[in-house]
C-alpha cells in the first residue's frame, strides 16, 4: 500500500485503560483473517511510564489485535537517538521502571531521583518523615551530565528539588550552588504535556 496509518492512543483508541466501542470494530478491519495488518500502523502515545513491548501488550489486549512493540512510537523513543549522552551518569525522573525504560533507550549510567536522595538524604528536606535522624557526612559519589524527564513523577516536591539542586550544582548534587550556573546541564524532557483526560470526564 502506499499509505499508513499513525494512531494517537488515549482519547482516540482507549480511555485510560477502557477502549472506546467503535476503535476495535475499526480494526478488525485493518487486519486480514490471519490478523496481519492490512497496512502500516504505527501507534504514538506521549506516555513514557512503560516499555514499548508493555504498551504493545496493553494496545493487543484492548484492541483485539495483534500489535508489535516495533509499533510503538512513545514519548522517550526518540532518545534513542541521542548517543551522545547514551555513555553518560544521566538522572532520570518520571514514573514507572524508570531504569529498565533508561537501559531499553541506549543509557549505560541512569540514576534516579530515589537513588540519588538514598546517597544525599539531606537534601529531601519537604517530608519531615524522611528526613535523617542522624546526619553522615556526604561523599562525592558521582557527577550527572544530564537530565532525563520521561513524565510527571508522583512526589512533586523531591523530584523538582532535587533535580534544582542537580541543575544549580553543574550535575554535583551536595555541593554549595555555583554563582554562574548558566548554561547548566542538558535536560531531556520527553513529555511537557502535563494535561490529560484518561477516564475522567474533565482534561487535569
Amino acid at each position: 500500500p502506499s499509505f499508513g496509518f499513525l494512531f494517537d492512543i488515549d482519547g482516540v483508541l482507549v480511555r485510560g485503560k477502557t477502549p472506546i466501542p467503535a476503535a476495535r470494530t475499526a480494526f478488525r478491519k485493518l487486519v486480514n483473517s490471519q490478523g496481519q495488518f492490512l497496512v502500516p500502523v504505527v501507534f504514538v502515545t506521549n506516555a513514557g511510564n512503560c516499555l514499548r513491548q508493555k504498551k504493545a501488550d496493553q494496545l493487543s489486549h484492548l484492541l483485539g489485535v495483534p500489535i508489535s512493540q516495533d509499533q510503538v512510537m512513545m514519548s522517550h523513543s526518540p532518545l534513542r537517538m541521542f548517543k551522545r549522552y547514551h555513555e553518560k551518569c544521566v538522572l532520570v525522573s518520571g514514573q514507572g521502571p524508570l531504569l529498565d525504560i533508561a537501559q531499553d533507550l541506549g543509557f549505560c549510567q541512569p540514576i534516579t531521583i530515589d537513588t540519588l536522595r538514598e546517597k544525599r538524604p539531606l537534601l529531601d528536606a519537604v517530608d519531615h518523615d524522611r528526613r535523617p535522624s542522624i546526619l553522615h557526612s556526604q561523599e562525592q559519589l558521582f557527577c550527572l551530565s544530564t537530565v532525563v524527564l520521561f513524565g510527571e513523577p508522583v512526589r512533586w516536591e523531591t523530584s523538582l528539588q532535587l533535580i534544582i539542586d542537580v541543575l544549580l550544582t553543574r550535575g554535583y548534587p551536595g555541593n554549595p550552588y555555583e554563582q554562574e550556573n548558566y548554561p547548566h546541564i542538558p535536560v531531556l524532557a520527553c513529555n511537557m504535556d502535563l494535561m490529560w483526560v484518561a477516564e475522567a470526564q474533565s482534561p487535569r
